[in-house]
C-alpha cells in the first residue's frame, strides 16, 4: 500500500483567510494550453521574504508615493498575518478574558496545555502533569484573526514550533492546533530549519535572526507588506530620490494569469505541494488552499490564455474588501456568456452570483471554520472514481505541473518532496523504472522523515523491498522516539518472512504506540513466527484489550489457542469464545472466520459443530472462488469427521473489517 502522508499545516489560520502550509496514468487529458503550463512565477518574481530587515525600506516609505494603496493594504488581513508578542500586542490574544475562553481538547492529545502571562509583556505556554513540567515562550502569533491564529515559539538553529493550542474564531475559543494533534512533544514538535523557513517566509516580509540563529520577530518585518510581493524597494526609492526614472520594482499584476496563480501559490499553495491521493480524492481540506484548488479547476487548466483566471481578478491584494457578485460574475461570463442556458435544473438570473454555488464555502474542514473552495465545479459533483477518464485527466494535469516546480531552485528537502510526489504519479501509471529513478534522486538529496517513509513505501509497492529496508532503518535512527518507521520496517520484514528481524522494530513501535492494537498484533505475528508463542499470545491479548472487536486480533489469538503444536500454549475453551465472537462479527457468513471456529470447536472436542463450521466455510470459499482455502479446509474437515483436532497454523490472513 502506498503511504499517504498528510501534510501538516501551520497557522489555521492564515492571513488572507487562506491558511499556509509548510511543505510537504495518464495521458488521457488534452494538452494543457501553453499559458497554463507555466506553473512557476517569473524568474524575476520575489521567491520569498527579504533576507534581512535591512533590505526593506518599509511600508512607511511606500506610503509617501502610494498613499491610498499602502494605507488600504495595511488593513488587509495579509498585512496582519503575524505579530510579535510584547507589551503592546499581548492583550490582543492573551488577555485574561480571552485566556478564559473554552478549550476544546481531547484526552488522546495528551495533557492539556495552557498559556500564562508573565512579566510586562510575556506569555508562556506550558504543560503540567508530565514527568517534568515543560514550558516555552510565546514569541509570535501567526494568523490575522479572520479565522483564528496560532501562537508560535522560536528556537536556536532556525527552528520553531507551532504551539498546540490555537484560537478559533468560529469556536470563539481555543482548539488543538490543526495538524499538531498527534505531536510527540507536548508543547508542539520542533520544525527543522527548512520547514521553519517555509513557514516564516509566508508570514513575514523581511527576516531577522539573532546570534543563535533564532528568528527574531521584533526586528523582522512581520505580515505580508508591500515588499513581500514587490521585492525590495531600495533601488526603486533611490532612483526616485535622485530624480530619475523609477527604479526596478516587481509588479505581480503583469504576470500571465497562470504565472500569477503560481506566484500567489508560493504561500497559498500549488497542487504539487500535496499528496497526489489528496488531489485525486478532492480532499475537503484543499478548500483551505486557494492556489492549489484553483489550479486543478477546469476553468483554469482548460481555458485559453486570454480567459484563464488569475487571482487578482477577484481579489485585490491592496484592499480587504471582498469581490462582489458583479465582479466574479463578469469573470465567469468571459467564457459562459449565457449562464441561464447552462442551467437545466435551476433557474438562474443573468446577474446571479456564480461564486455562491460554484465556489462553495466549506465548513467541515476544521470544525466550522469557513473556507471558500476554489476548485470550481458543479454543486454536488462527486470525485471521479479511480481509473476513470476524469481521474486520469486530473493525474495527467498534475503531472505537467511537476516539471516547472522541480526545475526551480528548491531547498534540498523541498526538492526531495517534489521528486517523490512525481514518483508516485509515475508509480500509479506503472512506469516503475522512471518512478524508482526519481526516488533514488530524492533519497540522495537528504529528504525529511515523512518523505523518506513515503519513498520506502513506493519502493516496497514497486517490488523493491530490499531497497526499502535500509531507508526505513535510517528513518528509525533519525527519529528514535517516533513509531512510524519502526512499524513500517517491522511490517516489511514480516512480509519478507524475516520474523526474528521484524520482532525488534515492532517491539519498539509497540512501546512508542501505547494505544495501537494493530502494532501489537503485528508484533504477535513476528513473535509467533520466530518461535516465541507465549510472548505472541501476550501481544495478541494486549491488542485485543485495546480493540476488543478487532478481527485480526480475534482470529490470530483464537487460532494459536486452538491449534498451536505446543500443548501448554493451547486453551480450547478460550479459543471457542474468541472464534465465536469473530464469526459473529461476520454473521457466520465469512469462510476464514468459520475455518478458525471449526478448529476451535474440534480442539474443545465439539466435533459435530466443527464439521458444520468447516462445511459452511468450504461452501462459502467455493462460492467466492477461493479454491485454495476450500482445499485447505477440506483437509481439516476430514480430521473433524475422524474425531481428531487440527494442529498447525491456520490461514495466515484472518478476515478484516
Amino acid at each position: 500500500m502506498i503511504l499517504a502522508v498528510k501534510i501538516r499545516c501551520p497557522a489555521i489560520l492564515g492571513g488572507a483567510g487562506l491558511a499556509i502550509v509548510a511543505l510537504t496514468g495518464c495521458g488521457l487529458a488534452d494538452s494543457p494550453p501553453p499559458d497554463a503550463t507555466i506553473a512557476s512565477p517569473s524568474a524575476a518574481a520575489p521567491r520569498g521574504p527579504l533576507a534581512t530587515a535591512e533590505d526593506a525600506v518599509g511600508a512607511e516609505v511606500c506610503v509617501a508615493c502610494h498613499a491610498d494603496l499602502a494605507v488600504a493594504q495595511a488593513e488587509h488581513p495579509m498585512a496582519r498575518t503575524a505579530a510579535a508578542v510584547d507589551g503592546d500586542t499581548r492583550d490582543l490574544w492573551f488577555s485574561d478574558e480571552l485566556l478564559g475562553r473554552p478549550v476544546a481538547w481531547r484526552d488522546e492529545f495528551g495533557p492539556e496545555p495552557r498559556f500564562r502571562r508573565v512579566g510586562e509583556g510575556g506569555v508562556r505556554f506550558g504543560v503540567s502533569g508530565t514527568e517534568v513540567d515543560e514550558e516555552a515562550a510565546v514569541d509570535a502569533v501567526f494568523g490575522s484573526g479572520l479565522r483564528g491564529a496560532t501562537p508560535v515559539s522560536f528556537a536556536a538553529a532556525r527552528r520553531m514550533r507551532e504551539l498546540r493550542l490555537s484560537f478559533s474564531a468560529s469556536h470563539d475559543g481555543w482548539i488543538a492546533t490543526p495538524g499538531g494533534e498527534a505531536d510527540e512533544d507536548p508543547l508542539g514538535d520542533l520544525d527543522d530549519a527548512e520547514a521553519t523557513g517555509d513557514c516564516v517566509g509566508c508570514h513575514a516580509t523581511a527576516l531577522a535572526w539573532d546570534a543563535e540563529e533564532r528568528f527574531d520577530p521584533h526586528r523582522a518585518v512581520l505580515g505580508v507588506r508591500c515588499e513581500r510581493c514587490h521585492g525590495s524597494g531600495i533601488a526603486h526609492v533611490e532612483a526616485q530620490s535622485a530624480g530619475g526614472e523609477p527604479g526596478p520594482i516587481f509588479h505581480p499584476g503583469q504576470l500571465t494569469a497562470a504565472g500569477q496563480v503560481a506566484f500567489c501559490g508560493q504561500c497559498h499553495r500549488q497542487p504539487t505541494d500535496f499528496e497526489p491521493s489528496e488531489i485525486v480524492a478532492r480532499d475537503p481540506a484543499l478548500a483551505r488552499h486557494a492556489g492549489a484548488s484553483l489550479m486543478m479547476s477546469a476553468c483554469f487548466r482548460e481555458s485559453p490564455p486570454e480567459t484563464t483566471i488569475g487571482c487578482s481578478e477577484c481579489h485585490d491584494p491592496h484592499s480587504p474588501e471582498p469581490a462582489g457578485p458583479a465582479r466574479t460574475g463578469a469573470v465567469c461570463r468571459r467564457c459562459h456568456d449565457d449562464p441561464a442556458a447552462l442551467h437545466s435544473r435551476t433557474e438562474v438570473a443573468a446577474g446571479a452570483d456564480c461564486a455562491g454555488c460554484h465556489l462553495p464555502e466549506r465548513r467541515e474542514v476544521f470544525g466550522g471554520t469557513p473556507f471558500t473552495d476554489h476548485w470550481i465545479g458543479i454543486p454536488g459533483e462527486e470525485p471521479p472514481p479511480p481509473g476513470s477518464t476524469r481521474a486520469s485527466a486530473d493525474l495527467a494535469w498534475l503531472e505537467t505541473l511537476y516539471g516547472p516546480r522541480i526545475a526551480e531552485a528548491n531547498p534540498p528537502q523541498g526538492a526531495a518532496r517534489l521528486r517523490v510526489g512525481l514518483a508516485e504519479l509515475l508509480h500509479l501509471r506503472r512506469d516503475l523504472a522512471s518512478s524508482q529513478a526519481l526516488l533514488r534522486e530524492a533519497l540522495a538529496l537528504g529528504p525529511d522523515y515523512r518523505t523518506r517513509l513515503k519513498a520506502a513505501a513506493l519502493l516496497r509497492d514497486g517490488g523493491r523491498a530490499a531497497e526499502a529496508v535500509p531507508i526505513l532503518r535510517q528513518a528509525a535512527e533519525e527519529r528514535p522516539g517516533t513509531p512510524h518507521a519502526f512499524f513500517e520496517l517491522g511490517d516489511l520484514l514480516l512480509e519478507t518472512g524475516d520474523f526474528a528481524g521484524a520482532a525488534t522494530p515492532l517491539a519498539v513501535a509497540a512501546g512508542l504506540s501505547p494505544d495501537s492494537a494493530g502494532v501489537r498484533v503485528a508484533l504477535g505475528r513476528a513473535l509467533l513466527g520466530s518461535g516465541r508463542p507465549a510472548e505472541a499470545v501476550a501481544a495478541f491479548r494486549q491488542g485485543l484489550s485495546l480493540s476488543p472487536d478487532d478481527p485480526e486480533a480475534l482470529g490470530r489469538l483464537a487460532g494459536v489457542l486452538a491449534a498451536h503444536p505446543r500443548r501448554e500454549v493451547r486453551n480450547p475453551l478460550e479459543a471457542v469464545a474468541l472464534a465465536e465472537r469473530l464469526a459473529n462479527r461476520f454473521s457466520f457468513a465469512e469462510p476464514r472466520s468459520l475455518d478458525v471456529l471449526g478448529a476451535a470447536y474440534a480442539a474443545a472436542g465439539r466435533f459435530d459443530e466443527a464439521v458444520r463450521a468447516a462445511e459452511r466455510a468450504i461452501a462459502l470459499a467455493s462460492r467466492a472462488g477461493d479454491a485454495a482455502l476450500a482445499t485447505e479446509v477440506r483437509g481439516r474437515l476430514s480430521l473433524y469427521r475422524g474425531r481428531r483436532a487440527f494442529i498447525g497454523p491456520l490461514p495466515a490472513d484472518p478476515p478484516r473489517r
